[in-house]
């Protein structure tokens, strides 16, 4: 990324190429501009574009450049924080809508990868959320009964299988999302931008982005 070989690491390395995009040097007309090329921007662009609206991303310095392609890659289902406490922090109305999406959200990660062909390494057999001590696995247990009421496939796994999964026995035990799984993150936000190239939101251009130049991206 920009020319520098150290700044997404592996990230990168293991990433396709990115899609070429070209610097904005005039004018545009759009329906809706995105600033920022990050996950929310290009699925957004992605979104908007499959739906017939004509919409430019503006990036700063190249796609998935920020979080969205240096993050640690894991497709949560949920915050640290207990179901029943999200909702009291935010009222039962939004903290029940935030849930739902938390919930919601890996699976529409996956439908985008499957749908899109993604080259991402997805792996879907779950995340663990590791127990220090007899607290720390109260607190597990708890989780795991709020979010099986809520119908959800989480299950509390004892020092043993944690050990078996992980290879150390450090931990007390563990919560098992099944909902959950890592993916390459800068391969998924490359394969976003290329998704919505597909659909029409991004056109390619011979011109490669340039350090503190926007990419002009647009909708047709």
């Amino acid at each position: 990324m920009l020319n520098n070989s150290l700044s997404h690491g592996l990230w990168e390395r293991s990433a396709p190429d990115a899609p070429q995009t070209s610097i904005l040097r005039y004018a545009h007309k759009r329906d809706v501009a995105v600033v920022g090329g990050g996950y929310t921007g290009l699925s957004t662009a992605l979104h908007l574009a499959q739906a017939g609206v004509k919409v430019s991303v503006l990036e700063a310095m190249e796609i998935g450049f920020g979080a969205s392609g240096r993050n640690a890659g894991l497709v949560n289902a949920g915050l640290w924080m207990k179901p029943e406490d999200v909702k009291s922090s935010l009222g039962a109305r939004f903290g029940e809508k935030v849930l739902q999406l938390l919930s919601d959200g890996p699976a529409e990660v996956w439908s985008l990868i499957d749908k899109h062909a993604i080259d991402c390494q997805p792996v879907r057999n779950g995340t663990l959320h590791c127990a220090v001590g007899e607290t720390g696995l109260d607190e597990l247990r708890e989780r795991e009964r709020q979010w099986q009421e809520r119908g959800a496939p989480v299950n509390l796994l004892n020092v043993q299988e944690t050990a078996t999964r992980i290879g150390t026995g450090a931990y007390s035990g563990s919560l098992l999302d099944l909902r959950a799984g890592t993916i390459r993150p800068l391969g998924y936000a490359r394969g976003l931008a290329r998704a919505a190239i597909s659909a029409g939101g991004l056109p390619e251009s011979s011109d490669q982005t340039a350090s503190g130049q926007y990419t002009q991206q647009e909708a047709r």
